[in-house]
């Protein structure tokens, strides 16, 4: 008896590995919000702790410096939420493009997992077949012995 083989089986192949190249993509991605995220809290922290640091002597002592560390960081801190806008739009597009990823895989699954089933089905049906054939063999085998046995008594009896 051949075993299933699924006609389509590279097709379901390259679709796994195109879902697998895509979920990096959006791993990759929503790593990459993340990490922005991150900056901006800490850019947020610098800030705080650099307007603290102006209130005191140290800040009162050198005004400019700490005013201008406080222009950068803010400036950086535009700069960052600009790339957290795209960060997220980029996400945003991966997970799109892994949804449709997962549904063309998970068509040809379905797809697959009903060719296997038509196939099982043939095989049990092919199957019945013989067991009936070897069925009807046997019966027609024991009638035969049956008709010879009952033909014995018979010539037994007659003598």
């Amino acid at each position: 008896m051949a075993s299933f083989k699924y006609r389509l089986e590279r097709v379901l192949n390259l679709r796994e590995q195109e879902l697998e190249k895509v979920k990096i993509k959006f791993q990759e991605a929503a790593a990459k919000v993340t990490d922005i995220k991150r900056k901006i809290a800490d850019n947020k922290k610098d800030q705080l702790q650099t307007q603290k640091t102006l209130m005191t002597k140290e800040g009162l002592a050198s005004p400019i410096l700490y005013t201008n560390r406080l222009k950068h960081l803010k400036k950086m801190k535009e700069d960052l939420e600009e790339h957290l806008v795209k960060a997220k739009e980029e996400l945003r597009l991966a997970q799109e493009e892994l949804v449709e990823a997962q549904q063309k895989a998970e068509i040809l699954k379905r797809h697959k997992d009903k060719k296997r089933e038509e196939y099982d089905k043939e095989e049990l049906r092919k199957e019945e077949i013989q067991l009936n054939e070897m069925g009807l063999i046997i019966k027609r085998l024991r009638d035969e012995e049956e008709k010879e046995y009952q033909s014995k008594a018979d010539l037994q009896a007659n003598e």
